[in-house]
């Protein structure tokens, strides 16, 4: 039975370009990441609609690792109102956060008159991923970008970090991802991206299934599904075990006149009041 408030990846193939690909379209995801970090849903040139892409895009890298099981894409600036944002899939979940560098709620509606991370962000954007496989050491890796858009910054990335072909379509809630499989030359890369460039914007905001319809010339087939949802797993207990690490002064400069703290989650805004324990 699916998830009334999650939003279906659709996995496919095209076996006429040799190439495999993603399409999800999150407005469940959206919805509950605004609503958990106050930003504006409704406006496509807020941070909300970078959030919503970089937690889109998350998922996206999650779904052609191989065996993964948790994937984070961190975005971080330093010439802008917003210094970091995170997206992290676990499993069929999805969270992440918005650090800014002072003043959040004076930026939180600006007009910045373009979907861009440059305006939020600055230039260049260092982009970060964790691929957890399950076993072993995470795979980590760094690069910096100047590309204008988040999709360009990734297929940067997959390019020079994880040196595969890919191209990637981020437009407002649809994300959508292409890799070319072993066997794919150049002509057949270039009759699946073509494909891809000739889909019009105003498509873009239909159902994914519909989007799909225009790689059908390429033989598409559908090879799954997978759910995913806004969740975060923070509680007490973890909350607690973060404070054990602090310095015991650090700590009573943080308790109230009864002797708790209260911390808020960063990745879903809410609070925990905790007594932590005497040392």
């Amino acid at each position: 039975m699916s998830d009334s408030n999650a939003d279906s990846l659709i996995r496919f193939m095209l076996p006429g370009a040799r190439v495999r690909g993603a399409i999800i379209r999150a407005n469940h995801l959206r919805t509950e990441a605004c609503r958990a970090h106050g930003l504006r849903e409704d406006d496509q040139n807020s941070p909300g609609e970078l959030f919503t892409q970089t937690l889109i895009a998350s998922l996206l890298l999650l779904s052609i690792s191989k065996g993964g099981v948790r994937q984070v894409l961190q975005l971080d600036g330093n010439q802008g109102p917003v210094s970091r944002i995170l997206g992290e899939t676990r499993g069929n979940t999805v969270c992440g956060y918005v650090d800014w560098h002072e003043g959040p709620s004076q930026h939180r509606s600006a007009q910045k008159n373009s979907t861009s991370p440059l305006p939020w962000l600055g230039s260049p954007v260092t982009i970060s991923t964790v691929r957890d496989l399950g076993f072993g050491q995470p795979y980590i890796s760094t690069v910096q970008s100047k590309a204008e858009f988040l999709a360009d910054m990734l297929v940067e990335y997959l390019t020079r970090s994880v040196q595969i072909r890919a191209d990637v379509l981020l437009h407002h809630n649809t994300g959508l991802l292409l890799e070319a499989m072993p066997g794919c030359d150049d002509e057949h890369w270039f009759s699946a991206v073509e494909t891809l460039a000739a889909i019009p914007d105003s498509a873009l905001d239909d159902e994914p299934e519909n989007i799909l319809k225009t790689f059908e010339p390429l033989g598409l087939k559908i090879v799954g599904h997978d759910d995913y949802r806004w969740f975060c797993a923070c509680d007490s207990q973890k909350m607690a075990q973060a404070l054990s690490s602090m310095p015991a002064e650090t700590l009573n400069e943080l308790k109230d006149d009864n002797g708790m703290i209260t911390v808020s989650c960063r990745y879903c805004g809410a609070s925990h009041s905790l007594k932590p324990k005497q040392s």
